[in-house]
């Protein structure tokens, strides 16, 4: 396999040049055995199969191996094997590449996406005179790294709920906590700058919450979008700290007559109160949640009783996943409460539209009577 190939292949799977080799001849041989050959060589460190290519002239099979080491020709041997079980299969590298070349390469992709030619800046690579420093050369690297780079999340997004911190909450505001979640959630799905994401911030607020941010901007200008949410935290969240925030959490109990699902919901904003005050790791979340779960649930609560007989047969529920079990529970215990209501309810007017009408007693009449005069003589 030539070394244009080899390039392409790379470049397919985004692996650099120099942390690529490429073993030819393979066949008949598991990835395991290979993974085995390849620990034989030290230099090329820890080693990982990326792709197997067919070679119809050879019925043999192209191999493309990452490594964790830089490697080169003059590093490592012609071929690799397991003497007297696998192998020898022969060894392909990329010669190495100047840090010279590999700007002119990155240049000369730039002018062919501009729809460019080198004549178009002779005047600039060309003459011998210009003096062409190392540092001008990282520099304009850099440049070509950037414009070929892909474009930043500038398409349209969801913009946030508007927040001002005015108490009471003012109609189609959100209340701080609700406001806060959302934002902590959007700012890790955007794909874009930490610029970008302050500028959104600051459009969602206003009044108060947007003089705090005006602030802060003055006291450190280099502040991050972290930085202006843990202002806004200070100034309109709550004031008890992390570790009280836990111990509010550890001791929530569903109440008397409560669904589990509404409990769940009440757990999980107090849970996200305590991760917002960096009390806990997002990792532990579901393992937590479940577990307060188990611990503060009514003990005849159904739904909470399969929970705590299977919760450690698995790995611990995101709330999605948790919320939806629940939810199911729920609904299949309610559908079978109407329908057994119904059903008694059926039988109870069957009963009483099939039963004959009952007879007074004649005595019972008489002694009534009696009753009634002895009244109206007493008055």
């Amino acid at each position: 396999m030539d070394a244009a190939r080899i390039e392409r292949w790379c470049e397919k799977h985004q692996l650099s040049f120099a942390k690529a080799i490429v073993l030819s001849g393979v066949s008949d041989v598991t990835d395991d055995v290979l993974l085995a050959a390849l620990n034989t060589v030290k230099a090329i460190g820890k080693t990982r199969i990326v792709e197997k290519c067919f070679d119809t002239n050879t019925k043999t099979d192209f191999v493309l191996v990452q490594t964790s080491a830089t490697v080169t020709g003059q590093t490592l041997p012609n071929a690799i094997g397991i003497p007297g079980e696998a192998g020898p299969w022969p060894l392909h590298v990329l010669p190495a590449v100047t840090e010279f070349e590999q700007f002119q390469a990155k240049l000369l992709s730039f002018l062919k996406s501009e729809g460019k030619s080198i004549a178009d800046v002779k005047g600039l690579l060309n003459p011998p005179s210009l003096d062409v420093n190392a540092a001008l050369v990282n520099a304009i690297s850099s440049l070509v790294d950037k414009c070929n780079a892909a474009p930043p999340d500038t398409q349209s997004y969801r913009k946030l709920r508007m927040f001002s911190g005015v108490r009471p909450t003012p109609s189609g505001e959100d209340e701080y906590d609700a406001w806060a979640e959302q934002t902590t959630h959007m700012l890790e799905e955007w794909q874009c700058g930490d610029s970008v994401k302050k500028q959104r911030i600051v459009e969602s607020l206003r009044g108060p919450a947007a003089d705090i941010i005006r602030f802060s901007r003055a006291q450190n200008p280099n502040a991050t979008s972290n930085d202006y949410m843990q202002a806004l935290e200070t100034a309109f969240g709550t004031t008890e700290s992390s570790a009280d925030l836990l111990v509010k959490f550890r001791s929530t109990f569903q109440i008397e007559g409560e669904k589990l699902s509404t409990y769940l919901l009440r757990l999980d904003k107090l849970l996200h109160c305590v991760f917002r005050k960096g009390g806990l790791q997002l990792s532990d979340m579901n393992r937590l949640r479940t577990e307060q779960v188990v611990r503060g649930a009514l003990p005849h609560d159904m739904t909470a009783m399969r929970i705590r007989m299977t919760h450690k047969l698995r790995e611990p529920l995101t709330f999605s996943e948790l919320l939806k079990e629940v939810r199911e529970e729920e609904d299949m215990l309610q559908g079978r409460n109407d329908t057994k209501s119904a059903v008694m309810s059926k039988a109870v007017t069957s009963v009483t539209t099939s039963s004959p009408e009952v007879k007074t007693d004649p005595e019972v009449e008489r002694l009534k009577r009696e009753l009634k005069e002895m009244k109206a003589e007493m008055i």
